[in-house]
């Protein structure tokens, strides 16, 4: 990271170098599990993988960098987890449930990035009187207090909540302050005309840059919610499905179904939902050669609670309920939830942030490889938690420990 020498004033960075890696889940030249065992990043991105990164060291070494050394006793390297559906207040603050740290706890558990679905238990937020600009200025403070949070996971926040009355100039202000998301959770989908007003939000949003969810099934904890039908989906057409699985409950199986085969829409699963549909979700999708479309959240928090295993135990859920390979369930917690909300990270490639994990099955697992641990239904244990390059969980205090732990070799010039 960047820092200054005390004697020449010049800004000088570290670089880290992964080594002993047992594997990279890499995305180039496919999404797989290379034979990899050396990542290099520097200034906060991932800037070569394998025997590539000798060269950069040599030369990193000869301008007078230090370049960090982590042994990672053969960890995976793997992608570092993006929460695609999370309820954020003000910082590391919930409200429901009450409590404090959860984006710490987060961290800690691989999840690296975050993607607000609205901050809506915010005190005094009501749902009843929310206008076009009150739910603006939510969005747009939101966007703005997160966007000026530099510790990690980074919570991509300032989601504008549908009501009916918008114009282009409220969703400009939210994409113009960094917020990502239009979020159809109290429109009310009645009365003459709210096909046309929602074709106008569709094509704003667009325009915008503003990725379209909707809340569907049944209403959500607080009762406010609309219990959006299948048909409505599949009319409104949005750009990701959230927790189509239930959050709480979900639709019927058949609507379900009907969503994926009419809309190309992403479809978000999370692991307080219905598993057993979450399973069928993932199977339907893998039949139809379309696992690309489906991510995970863990609409937390809330009523789920604060779920730092979430979004892991949503991936598992996928590959051993789905019979989805690890690599590629692995990538709906990943590169899946970057693309859907357009988003930088999710993947292990150069250029990309270097938002890594080294992982392994958990000490005392009787897989001997993460594939097999996964796909049999187990969590993973995390042994380093990697941010923008900089190691902040060594190892990770929210999953049990892999095997072997990654150590610090010592540093060099």
């Amino acid at each position: 990271m960047p820092w200054r020498t005390p004697e020449t004033n010049e800004t000088m960075h570290e670089a880290l170098h992964l080594r002993g890696l047992g594997g990279v889940l890499a995305a180039k030249p496919a999404w797989a599990f290379s034979d990899d065992s050396k990542i290099l990043c520097e200034e906060g991105r991932i800037v070569a993988i394998g025997d590539a990164t000798e060269a950069r060291v040599r030369s990193l070494k000869e301008q007078g960098v230090t370049v960090r050394v982590l042994n990672g006793d053969g960890l995976v390297a793997l992608p570092g987890l993006i929460d695609g559906h999370v309820h954020p207040v003000a910082g590391s603050t919930s409200v429901v449930p009450a409590g404090s740290d959860w984006t710490h706890c987060y961290l800690n558990a691989g999840v690296t990035a975050c993607v607000s679905a609205g901050e809506l238990t915010v005190p005094g937020f009501s749902a009843r009187s929310a206008t076009p600009d009150t739910v603006t200025r939510l969005a747009t403070t939101s966007a703005w207090c997160f966007g000026n949070i530099a510790a990690p996971p980074r919570v991509f926040a300032g989601t504008l909540l549908a009501v009916p009355g918008l114009e282009e100039r409220h969703i400009a202000e939210v994409a113009d302050a960094g917020g990502r998301c239009l979020k159809y959770i109290y429109y009310p989908f009645g009365g003459d005309g709210w096909r046309e007003e929602v074709e106008r939000y569709r094509h704003w949003a667009r325009a915008h840059g503003l990725v379209t969810k909707l809340h569907a099934g049944g209403t959500s904890f607080q009762g406010d919610s609309v219990a959006a039908t299948g048909e409505i989906v599949i009319e409104v057409a949005p750009d990701l499905y959230a927790h189509a699985n239930g959050g709480p409950i979900p639709l019927s199986d058949t609507e379900t179904m009907s969503v994926i085969e009419e809309t190309n829409a992403f479809i978000e699963v999370i692991p307080g939902g219905n598993l057993r549909l979450l399973g069928r979700i993932a199977g339907a999708l893998r039949e139809r050669g379309e696992l690309d479309r489906l991510t995970v959240g863990t609409d937390s928090p809330g009523g789920n609670g604060i779920v730092p295993r979430g979004p892991l135990q949503a991936i598992v859920a996928i590959s051993a309920l789905g019979e989805v390979d690890a690599a590629t369930a692995l990538r709906c917690g990943t590169d899946n939830v970057a693309r859907s909300h357009r988003i930088p990270g999710g993947a292990i490639r150069t250029g990309e942030p270097a938002n890594i994990l080294l992982a392994g099955p958990v000490r005392g697992s009787s897989h001997r490889t993460i594939s097999a641990a996964i796909e049999s239904g187990e969590l993973i244990g995390i042994g380093a938690v990697i941010y923008e390059g900089e190691v902040v969980a060594l190892p990770a205090r929210f999953t049990p420990p892999p095997e072997a732990l990654p150590a610090w070799a010592e540093a060099t010039r």
